[in-house]
C-alpha cells in the first residue's frame, strides 16, 4: 500500500511559511490533493505530526475527509509530554477520536515513533526513557487488545541533538529490549542514505547510487517506512531525481523480508527546489514508488 504524509499545520487549517498553498502542492483545497494522490495509487494518509496534548477537535474534520475520500490513515506519533492513564485514548488524548473510530475504516493502526532526544545529555538515558514509556503503552495496547503497531524511526544524525535513534543499531537496541509484538521499525529511507553519505563525506547524492542496505534484522523488523529523497535543501524531497534515493533496491530488500506495511512518501514541499510544479514533483514522486511496489511484486 501506498501512503503520503500531510503535515499537521494542513489539519490545523494553517497555512505554511511561505505560501498558504506549499503544504498541499498548490491546489486550492486539501480535497484536490487527496483525490489526486487517490488517483496515483496512494492508499493511506499519515498525520505528520500529532503531539501527544494537541486539540483532538483540530484534527477531526481532515481525519474524517481522508477516510470518507476512501483512504486510511497512519500516525506520526510523538513522545512528549506527560499523560498518565489507564487507557491508551487517556495517555495519548490526541488520539481519541481515532481509536473510536478506525475499525469502521481499516483493520488496524500504525504509528510512526521517534526515541526521546534532547540538546544535551545523556544518551544512554533517553535510551532507557524511550524503552521504559514503550513499555507503558505496550502494556496498555495488550489490555485493550488494540491493533496498533509502533514503529521506531531511525533519524538523521545531528551534531545539535543527542538521540538514540540516530543509527539503525540505536534503533534496534530499542526494539530489541522493548520486545514487543506491537514494536518494530520505522526505516525512514531518506535518513538513512542522508547518514551514509556523510559517513562517506559526500555533501550530494552521488550519480553513482550507494549501494550500502542496513543490517537485514532492522529491514525484517520494519513495520512502517518514511520514503523521501536527498536534494540541494537536504532531506524530505521529491524523488524525482534518480540519484536522491536508491528507493528501488531498498524496496526490494523489503519485499525480500516480507514486508507488509505502507511504503509512506514523507516529502517537505516547502523545502522543494521550485524548477517544476509542486504538484508535478509530487505525484512523478508517487509514480516512481508505485512502479518500484508493482515491479517487486511481479518479479
Amino acid at each position: 500500500m501506498l501512503g503520503f504524509s500531510i503535515q499537521s499545520p494542513v489539519f490545523l487549517g494553517k497555512a505554511s511559511k511561505d505560501s498558504p498553498n506549499d503544504l498541499i502542492a498548490h491546489y486550492d483545497r486539501v480535497e484536490q490533493l487527496l483525490d489526486a494522490l487517490k488517483a496515483g495509487g496512494v492508499r493511506s494518509v499519515e498525520v505528520r505530526i500529532l503531539p501527544r496534548g494537541a486539540d483532538e477537535w483540530a484534527y477531526r474534520d481532515l481525519i474524517q475527509l481522508i477516510w470518507d475520500t476512501g483512504l486510511q490513515l497512519t500516525v506520526h506519533g510523538h513522545v512528549a509530554g506527560e499523560h498518565p492513564g489507564t487507557s491508551f485514548a487517556e495517555i495519548y488524548p490526541s488520539m481519541s477520536y481515532i481509536l473510536k473510530h478506525f475499525h469502521k475504516y481499516q483493520s488496524g493502526l500504525t504509528m510512526a515513533l521517534h526515541a526521546f532526544d534532547a540538546k544535551t545529555g545523556s544518551e544512554e538515558e533517553l535510551h532507557r526513557q524511550t524503552v521504559a514509556l514503550l513499555g507503558e503503552w505496550t502494556a496498555l495496547i495488550d489490555a485493550e487488545s488494540l491493533p496498533l503497531r509502533i514503529g521506531i524511526e531511525n533519524n538523521r544524525k545531528k551534531a545539535s541533538k543527542v538521540d538514540p535513534g540516530d543509527s539503525i543499531g540505536g534503533v534496534l537496541r530499542i526494539v530489541s529490549e522493548v520486545n514487543h509484538p506491537a514494536v518494530g521499525v520505522t526505516w525512514d529511507m531518506g535518513h538513512f542514505y542522508s547518514n551514509l553519505l556523510d559517513a562517506h563525506q559526500l555533501k550530494a547524492p552521488p550519480e553513482e547510487l550507494l549501494t550500502d542496505l542496513p543490517d537485514a534484522e532492522f529491514v525484517a523488523r520494519a513495520v512502517h517506512t518514511h520514503i523521501h529523497g536527498i536534494g540541494k535543501t537536504g532531506t524530505h524531497n521529491p524523488l524525482t531525481e534518480r540519484s536522491s534515493l536508491p528507493l528501488e533496491q531498498y524496496v526490494s530488500a523489503l519485499r525480500q523480508a516480507g514486508y507488509d506495511g505502507v511504503y509512506n512518501l514523507e516529502l517537505t514541499m516547502n523545502k522543494f527546489e521550485q524548477d517544476r510544479p509542486l504538484r508535478e514533483q509530487v505525484l512523478a514522486s508517487v509514480e516512481r514508488l508505485r512502479n518500484a511496489v508493482r515491479t517487486e511484486a511481479t518479479t
